[in-house]
């Protein structure tokens, strides 16, 4: 019966490629086997990318870092964000999440990640979009790994401006004091940092900072979807 569903879905509600527009089959729901060769994946790149989020972040707690692709502009990877972001497709995370889950599945199973940590984002931009994309790419993420996700323990409480548009400087200053985060850390000895994309760091450095100051021991790995390539 499930199997009679998804055709007739299929048939009458075809899927496109967020990227190119062709039409692909339910099952393979975001792109087409083509636009999906063009994805910049991290694979080859795993200790490179490893090392760059770490150096960025630049804090002792953090003691590993995964991503999934590397982000360009104008290609499938800024074309998945933006839906992602803009276009209110909340399964376009879940769905990412699921298959970075996947990839990292094997390098993680004997990990002691008590949380995932999605990076919050000020209610006013969460209610204007619906959804904190962070937070899907989360619950992605836990299917895959059986790793429970809280979106409870971390609020952002400034309402910054976009980072698109700013240096690094003005990201650091922009970001500073918008989170508060709540006493449980103590008690908790290991969590992984879920966000879209990471940049200059900033966002993800200063909430890794505000966890610290709860508890100074906690180790913290970091899980982005678009990593931006600083050669």
């Amino acid at each position: 019966m499930n199997n009679l569903f998804l055709s007739l879905f299929s048939l009458f509600f075809p899927s496109q490629c967020i990227n190119c527009g062709i039409e692909i089959s339910f099952k393979e729901k975001l792109v087409c086997y083509g636009c999906m060769s063009k994805i910049k994946w991290t694979n080859h790149l795993e200790n490179e990318i490893r090392s760059q989020i770490i150096q960025l972040i630049n804090v002792p707690n953090v003691i590993d870092a995964n991503g999934f692709f590397v982000f360009e502009k104008e290609g499938v990877e800024q074309n998945l964000i933006h839906r992602l972001k803009y276009e209110h497709s909340k399964k376009t995370g879940f769905i990412l999440g699921r298959q970075f889950g996947q990839k990292v599945k094997k390098k993680i199973q004997d990990s002691s990640i008590e949380f995932l940590i999605p990076v919050p984002t000020h209610y006013r931009k969460k209610f204007d979009r619906g959804y904190n994309q962070s937070e899907t790419i989360a619950r992605g993420l836990s299917k895959e790994l059986n790793i429970p996700a809280s979106s409870k323990l971390v609020a952002k409480i400034k309402n910054t401006t976009s980072q698109t548009k700013l240096n690094k400087e003005e990201r650091t200053k922009n970001i500073q004091g918008s989170f508060i985060c709540a006493a449980q850390f103590r008690n908790i000895n290991s969590i992984g940092v879920v966000d879209d994309v990471i940049t200059s760091g900033s966002t993800i450095t200063e909430l890794c900072r505000s966890i610290v100051e709860i508890n100074c021991s906690i180790r913290i790995t970091i899980f982005v979807l678009g990593v931006v390539r600083h050669d």
